[in-house]
């Protein structure tokens, strides 16, 4: 009965401590001093950096807990994903800054990018955080 609660207690620990996560605080500061269209992508390509810098951070935390069975799994997956960011990167620059055109689009795409990294990161990160549950 003491797992399900610690569990539930985990989940929601995990829950808060992504509401209030430093990358995210600082994006707000950085896009609060300079709303420009150029201030924006500033703000969300650093962003998007610090995010990349976390997930490979918690990678490589992750594959030192795991076995070599599990590492080559990580290892696979983390490549899988890396092509499945880059062919969406590409996807994303073609439509925003082919299709659609305004200097408004080249925000929208950054930040479409900054959340793939992001989610990928926080995934990383959960199954880091529960590896021992």
């Amino acid at each position: 009965m003491k797992k399900p609660i610690s569990l539930l207690l985990l989940l929601f620990i995990n829950i808060f401590s992504l509401a209030q996560n430093k990358i995210d605080q600082d994006l707000e500061k950085c896009l609060s001093k300079d709303n420009s269209t150029a201030g924006q992508r500033n703000c969300i390509n650093s962003a998007q950096k610090s995010w990349d810098k976390e997930l490979n951070k918690t990678y490589i935390s992750l594959s030192q807990k795991l076995s070599k069975t599990g590492k080559n799994e990580l290892v696979e997956a983390q490549r899988n994903w890396m092509k499945f960011r880059d062919s969406e990167f590409k996807l994303i620059d073609k439509y925003y800054f082919n299709i659609k055109k305004g200097t408004l689009f080249y925000v929208i795409a950054g930040n479409k990018k900054l959340e793939i990294v992001k989610d990928r990161a926080l995934q990383l990160k959960d199954y880091d955080e529960q590896f021992d549950y």
